[in-house]
């Protein structure tokens, strides 16, 4: 999981954030592919980002990424954590999402930064916890067949990452389509529109132009249907 960060809380941080370079990508645009050198973290300010880890689809360099979506890194969070270590390559290419704004941060000065500063490397030790803890779930749950637990586990952690209050509910307003959360579920594409169909006739949550929003988070816990 990307690591979020507040930079204004960590002065060290948000010195190596000023001296960034802002980047945009368009929608589809690649932003860095597997392979590549890692010399750059970058933070999200707006948009989202998908990490994929591609496949060879004999399209003899024809640009196009194929393969499956590991992970998103959206607002306020950290992604191409490679960089931190000398002489690293990335493991995922990154594709923008939407229409995205990032920083683009110098591997040694992060570094830096959580080596020196206390609170942003308790934040990132806590995102590597949460992402476990989020791994086991979904490891847990396929060899027991669970998509409905595996589907509600990671709608969870993103109304954590990225959720914010609206009535009676929490709103995720990352644009999520439901192949995007068959891959970061591991489940099929079918399964999950069946899975988001029966909680919306069940009112657990509601689809909208923008992401999703939570109604009833308690159900998505026990990944169970309470029909009326």
């Amino acid at each position: 999981m990307p690591l979020k960060v507040v930079p204004r809380r960590d002065r060290k941080l948000y010195r190596v954030v000023k001296r960034g370079e802002m980047r945009k990508c368009l929608r589809g645009e690649v932003l860095y592919r597997a392979g590549d050198p890692a010399g750059h973290l970058y933070l999200v300010m707006t948009g989202h980002l998908r990490l994929i880890q591609e496949e060879d689809d004999g399209g003899g360099g024809s640009g196009r990424v194929g393969g499956r979506a590991v992970a998103i890194a959206c607002p306020w969070e950290l992604v191409g954590e490679e960089a931190l270590l000398p002489d690293a390559s990335r493991r995922t290419t990154a594709v923008a999402g939407e229409s995205t704004e990032l920083i683009a941060l110098g591997g040694r000065a992060t570094q830096g930064v959580l080596q020196t500063s206390r609170k942003t490397l308790e934040a990132f030790l806590r995102a590597k916890e949460e992402e476990l803890a989020l791994a086991r779930t979904l490891g847990e749950s396929r060899r027991s067949g669970g998509a409905r637990r595996r589907l509600g586990a990671l709608l969870l952690h993103l109304a954590d990452r990225q959720g914010t209050r609206k009535g009676e509910g929490i709103q995720v307003a990352i644009p999520l389509t439901h192949q995007l959360l068959a891959d970061l579920s591991h489940s099929h594409r079918s399964t999950v529109t069946t899975i988001l169909n029966d909680w919306i006739y069940a009112g657990i949550l509601v689809e909208g132009d923008v992401g999703i929003r939570i109604l009833n988070p308690g159900v998505l816990r026990g990944g169970e249907t309470p029909f009326r």
